[in-house]
């Protein structure tokens, strides 16, 4: 049933501070890619604008703090702008991002109770940054260890076999990372191999998802097992090897996605990032489900002297991208109030942005939007970051380094 909401905001009339709400046109909508399953509305004048953005269902959290963002962006034009978000229910996590918002877009939350009269009830702001707010974490990421002990004695044996393989690709960018139930192995982001736990058994495959090319994906895509002189098949060896071979090809040509490019690029530089950020760590904790952390595993973790630092890529979309990186700087927020530290190490309070200089311009607005831009570092990236990687940097001490930073 569709929920009448301009009778409801007439009907409640002392929760905001504006009037006479008009509705955002299904053709203005479009114009100004906004999310659909939400509804719009505008009030003001040229020196305050105000919008409302209603959702009568579940919603995802970066869907709708986007619309939010997007609306206020363009009812403001740069003018002062305070939107309302109004939903049945809020995580502390979309408590927390909207509190960081302010300088020309300010938001604020309101609860609606359909049965209820009256409907509306706003969140005190005091409200949005409470201490007893938590992130539920799941387990400790596991190791080696850990699935050694999950395994009989056969499997453990071929476990051992499987990952001396894998370290012996090591100078070839392969990396393991671990799960719960599965150890994937990566080239850079991009997952080539799946361990995955069935009982106290495994099963062990290649992994094709990185490509759309129907042809590729079937010529690579083969299970592993250890034969009974103590080795890997030989199919699945040559599969791997074929898949390297591909993505190193692909790698020299520029045809990786950007994100997998620059990835690749970061994760093993010699020079610039072990110096500035160090080495490349994984997100401790495993979440129960994904949305409790906003998607931390969007990011690249690098630990250096006691001293944790995430970076985000915007290489598209950027006002998107920012909502996003925002919901999950909120969550590892979160997750030190909890108590329950990421490491014996700190996280330095910053998510490191990497973007391209034609995207500055739109971030920047987003900038203007945010309580703390220095929360949010933004680095530029050499134009020739594909070809020589960060070769511009080298020599670059610790206090230049700022000046590479755009606030």
């Amino acid at each position: 049933m569709r929920v009448d909401w301009k009778e409801i905001w007439d009907a409640n009339p002392e929760i905001f501070i504006g009037s006479g709400w008009e509705q955002c046109t299904e053709e203005k909508r479009k114009i100004w890619h906004l999310p659909s399953q939400f509804s719009y509305f505008s009030a003001g004048d040229l020196n305050l604008r105000v919008g409302i953005v209603a959702s009568q269902g579940i919603y995802k959290e970066d869907e709708f703090l986007l619309g939010g963002i997007l609306f206020g962006n363009r009812l403001g034009n740069g003018a002062r702008t305070v939107i309302y978000f109004v939903a049945q229910d809020f995580s502390p996590v979309f408590f927390g991002s909207i509190a960081k918002l302010g300088g020309t877009l300010i938001a604020k939350a309101v609860y609606w109770r359909e049965k209820l009269t009256p409907s509306l009830y706003p969140v005190q702001e005091k409200d949005y940054l409470k201490s007893l707010y938590k992130i539920n974490f799941g387990d400790p990421r596991p190791n080696w260890e850990f699935w050694e002990r999950q395994l009989n004695p056969v499997a453990r044996n071929h476990l051992k076999i499987i990952k001396n393989y894998f370290d012996s690709l090591s100078k070839r960018r392969v990396k393991a990372s671990f799960e719960k139930s599965r150890i994937l192995y990566r080239w850079g982001n991009i997952e080539i191999a799946e361990i995955k736990q069935k009982g106290n058994k495994f099963e062990l495959a290649t992994k094709v998802k990185w490509t759309r090319n129907k042809n590729i994906a079937t010529k690579f895509l083969k299970s592993g097992w250890v034969d009974l002189s103590g080795t890997i098949n030989e199919e699945f060896c040559r599969a791997i090897l074929g898949i390297l071979d591909l993505l190193e090809n692909m790698e020299v040509n520029g045809s990786l996605d950007n994100r997998d490019h620059l990835a690749i690029k970061l994760l093993h530089d010699k020079e610039f990032v072990p110096e500035f950020f160090g080495t490349p760590i994984e997100f401790p904790w495993l979440a129960k489900e994904r949305s409790e952390f906003s998607d931390t595993g969007q990011l690249i973790y690098f630990e250096l002297n006691h001293q944790i630092s995430a970076l985000n890529f915007i290489l598209d979309k950027p006002v998107q991208r920012m909502v996003s990186t925002l919901l999950v700087y909120t969550a590892l927020e979160y997750s030190i109030m909890d108590g329950k530290k990421l490491t014996p190490i700190q996280w330095n309070q910053k998510i490191y942005v990497l973007t391209l200089p034609e995207l500055m311009d739109e971030l920047r607005l987003c900038q203007s939007w945010l309580l703390q831009t220095e929360k949010f570092p933004i680095i530029l990236l050499p134009e020739d970051w594909k070809t020589e990687g960060f070769k511009k940097y080298k020599g670059v001490t610790q206090m230049d380094w700022e000046d590479f930073f755009t606030y």
